[in-house]
């Protein structure tokens, strides 16, 4: 579900990942067609620069660790994660 979603993702735009209770998410933002910027907030605080090629396996690391015992995910699509200027900033 969440590589279809992020396939379909315009650059600029974030798709976040939290579990039921919100207290932990993965965040990726969308850079370029080739880049993404994936950010851990829950049991480890960590940023990721990754390409096309090591996003699913990143991801997949990480929804490991994050969330192990997790059966509720919600799944949004929103702006950058920090507001427009960072976006800039970014790239």
């Amino acid at each position: 579900m969440v590589a279809g979603q992020l396939d379909k993702l315009p650059e600029g735009r974030t798709l976040r990942v939290e579990d039921f209770k919100g207290d932990r998410w993965v965040s990726v933002l969308k850079m370029n067609v080739n880049s993404y910027r994936v950010e851990e907030h829950g049991f480890y605080v960590a940023t990721y620069e990754v390409s096309d090629d090591e996003l699913k396996s990143t991801l997949k690391r990480l929804f490991e660790v994050e969330f192990p015992r997790s059966h509720q995910l919600r799944v949004s699509v929103g702006g950058s994660p920090r507001g427009p200027r960072d976006l800039e900033a970014a790239t």
